[in-house]
């Protein structure tokens, strides 16, 4: 779809550039047809140029910020996990006790599939723009939220985080694709799971309202300021305090949420009090009566 749009954008410029140029070799006649001073079709086109590269020298200098950014944090990203790989792998090449073999070699498994959850995760850009790739069936949120609870009990419980998980009672089957919707939950547990302190608390619930089901998690962490509100769902935005707070994170998962969430004509935003006072992150999907 992005491909035809740039095709047809690229075309309409071009057929535009031949009218301009036509326009301006037969201004005379075009000028007095139409009743217009001479001097209206070399400004147009004098403005058109102007307009026109000014728009491809900052698409030029956008792309290649995002490059750069891209490279930065891909680079950053892979690099930390496999240097603790590589690190670990010399550990084990030493004469240690059994238990700590079986542990090392659990974080290897651990941080080798933090380096798969990358790959997913970039190799997902594509494949969550791609309208054709989405396999709709009926499904449970219950279910779906279970599993994303699940892959970060040990991190609750390490940071004593009291943990409130509504029944969903009365929510309908929804008609999802599955992988994707719970890539969406995954990213905002795991956010809420993250930056909520020890001792914090999280609440997980999903209401229905009119013709569409609210699920929503509510956590007493990080919080969100009124400028992060809207651009946290941006292409590789992280605020400064999430930097230093988690360097390893791409800026990628709400980015992708947000992109699946639309995909399955939802919508997801967040609200905050502010820094340190928490966030709700709610994601809105329809439902057929």
């Amino acid at each position: 779809m992005n491909k035809i749009k740039h095709i047809l954008s690229g075309f309409l410029v071009t057929l535009y550039l031949i009218a301009l140029m036509y326009a301006i070799l037969n201004n005379v006649e075009i000028s007095s047809y139409f009743n217009l001073s001479l001097t209206f079709i070399p400004v147009l086109a004098l403005a058109s140029l102007l307009i026109l590269g000014y728009y491809y020298t900052s698409l030029f200098f956008k792309i290649d910020r995002l490059e750069f950014e891209f490279t930065s944090i891909v680079n950053h990203a892979f690099r930390t996990p496999l240097t603790r790989i590589m690190w670990l792998v010399k550990e084990l090449e030493k004469e240690l006790p059994r238990e700590q073999r079986l542990l090392f070699l659990q974080n290897v498994e651990n941080t080798t599939n933090r380096v798969i959850g990358i790959v997913d995760l970039i190799a997902g850009m594509k494949e969550a723009s791609n309208p054709f790739g989405y396999v709709f069936q009926a499904v449970s949120i219950r279910e779906m939220v279970e599993k994303s609870i699940e892959k970060h009990r040990e991190a609750v419980k390490q940071k004593n985080i009291t943990f409130a998980v509504s029944t969903f009672k009365d929510i309908p089957l929804l008609t999802l694709d599955i992988k994707k919707i719970s890539f969406v939950f995954d990213v905002l547990v795991e956010n809420a799971v993250f930056y909520t302190p020890k001792g914090g608390h999280i609440n997980i619930d999903c209401v229905t309202k009119s013709n569409k089901i609210i699920f929503f998690v509510s956590d007493s962490g990080l919080g969100l300021t009124f400028m992060e509100k809207f651009r946290i769902f941006s292409k590789f935005y992280r605020s400064e305090k999430a930097r230093l707070m988690n360097t390893d994170g791409m800026g990628l998962g709400l980015y992708l949420a947000k992109i699946i969430v639309e995909r399955h004509k939802g919508r997801i935003y967040a609200e905050s009090k502010g820094r340190d006072k928490g966030a709700t992150f709610y994601v809105e999907l329809p439902f057929g009566k």
